[in-house]
């Protein structure tokens, strides 16, 4: 993934990101309201060694109290000294709780040592310091008194005695907050990566491309409502000027034509991997797209099981394809002239038992060599290809197949299992034709099942 595409998962679930962001502030936020404030007061030390007049004895006395600093910090924790300080302060808390809350540090090369106590009751931690101040400096005296007697070797002074703390130490709020929102921020951006890690479905045409190794050569757009003409919405009005939906037609059409500019494709099967992606619709408006720039066009509808065109189209079903395939009657005593000039429509007819079989037939064959005389372009809207055969064997016996993919609904595994059912027919892939999506309301899987296996239609079913 480079940086490109980095920004796009990222702009894609922004939503993710900016969630996680404030649930992080606000977790922050939340643990530092609940967290019992702290106060810390504060006691300096500074440690003297008895050293003789000369510069090299004042040097090595310098030395010596920078070397018992480090000592003397140690000392803090004591628990002797911790109980001294209970005992001296009054405090009601034990020797080793006195011990958890102070802390002493001494920097290097320093003779200063700094000793702070830290308790939920500020007047507490003050007592507490107040208590260090007095114990430590005896406590050292006592430890730096040599064995034959006379003056301590070393000598602790206070040069900043303890106040009483105004304020809490903690906790920082505005901190917290900051480093919640900082990982937050992170959880979301990993959240974000790893969603679409996980999630197959097709989201570019470069995506489509590279799995397919066909080109992209029609995207059709979400269609809005200004895109669609009353009592007629899966029709592209095309006589009504250049909606971002009669365009993306109109440049499929081009697209078409250079397939192969020799012998371009002219009986194209319609079909997709699942259903709900959009190719009846498409079947229809590149139909009247074809029709546009003067070609005579024959919509079939195939698809055996579940034919929507005849809804879609407002045209009447009694007869049609399976009558033909069956033997009885002729292609001139079913076709119907549309009200869309330069487009005829062969409607599927009355539902057969035997859809597969019927399009396997010879005489499915037959009628594609003959309309191909008879007509400049025939599209061919067939049912999908990983439920049922018929849309793989429609398109071995016509020029080839358009797969209709519907982006960010689509599963790559589909679409790859789609091709290869192609392949294994024997059937050309001409490209590939993305429509965007619509949300989905209902399972992909609770849909499939109902579409092929339901024996009633409905006019306002959705696309397939």
């Amino acid at each position: 993934m480079d940086l490109r595409d980095l920004l796009s998962v990222l702009r894609a679930r922004w939503i993710v990101i900016v969630a996680a962001t404030l649930v992080g502030g606000l977790l922050a936020l939340g643990l530092s309201l609940l967290t019992t404030p702290t106060y810390q007061s504060r006691v300096q030390f500074y440690v003297t060694v008895s050293a003789g007049d000369s510069a090299s004895a004042a040097y090595q006395g310098s030395l010596g109290a920078q070397q018992r600093v480090q000592s003397y910090a140690e000392l803090v924790k004591s628990a002797d000294i911790a109980q001294e300080v209970v005992d001296a302060s009054g405090v009601d808390l034990s020797a080793a709780a006195v011990a958890r809350a102070a802390t002493a540090s001494a920097g290097n090369r320093t003779v200063l040592l700094d000793v702070s106590v830290t308790d939920t009751d500020p007047d507490r931690a003050l007592r507490m310091a107040q208590g260090y101040g007095d114990v430590l400096p005896e406590a050292i005296n006592r430890l730096e008194i040599p064995d034959g007697g006379g003056p301590a070797l070393a000598k602790l002074t206070v040069v900043n005695p303890p106040a009483l703390p105004s304020s809490p130490v903690a906790p920082n709020t505005e901190q917290n907050v900051a480093i919640g929102l900082v990982l937050g921020l992170l959880a979301g951006v990993g959240l974000a990566l790893l969603v679409n890690a996980l999630d197959r479905r097709v989201k570019s045409t470069e995506q489509l491309e590279a799995m397919t190794g066909t080109p992209v050569v029609g995207s059709i757009p979400f269609r809005k409502n200004e895109d669609k003409e009353g009592g007629a919405e899966h029709i592209v009005p095309f006589r009504e000027g250049h909606s971002p939906a009669a365009e993306s037609f109109r440049r499929l059409r081009t697209n078409l034509q250079f397939l192969n500019v020799d012998n371009p494709p002219r009986v194209i099967v319609l079909t997709s991997s699942v259903a709900t992606e959009g190719k009846s619709e498409t079947a229809i408006n590149l139909s009247l797209a074809l029709a546009e720039a003067g070609n005579r066009v024959l919509l079939i509808e195939a698809d055996l099981r579940r034919p929507l065109v005849v809804s879609y189209m407002s045209m009447p079903d009694k007869v049609g394809l399976t009558n033909i395939l069956s033997g009885q009657a002729d292609f001139a005593d079913v076709v119907l002239e549309t009200r869309h000039e330069g487009v005829d429509l062969l409607a599927c007819g009355p539902l057969p038992p035997n859809p597969s079989e019927l399009i396997a037939s010879e005489v499915a064959r037959k009628l594609l060599q003959d309309l191909r005389k008879t007509y400049d372009y025939v599209i061919i809207d067939s049912p999908p290809l990983l439920p049922v055969t018929d849309g793989a064997l429609l398109a071995r016996i016509a020029d080839g197949a358009l797969l209709v993919v519907r982006t960010h609904r689509t599963t790559s595994d589909q679409v790859v299992q789609a091709v290869d059912n192609l392949e294994k027919a024997d059937a050309t892939l001409l490209g590939i034709v993305t429509v965007a999506n619509k949300p989905a309301k209902k399972g992909a899987g609770g849909y499939y099942d109902s579409y092929y296996y339901s024996t009633s239609k409905s006019a306002s079913a959705p696309e397939a």
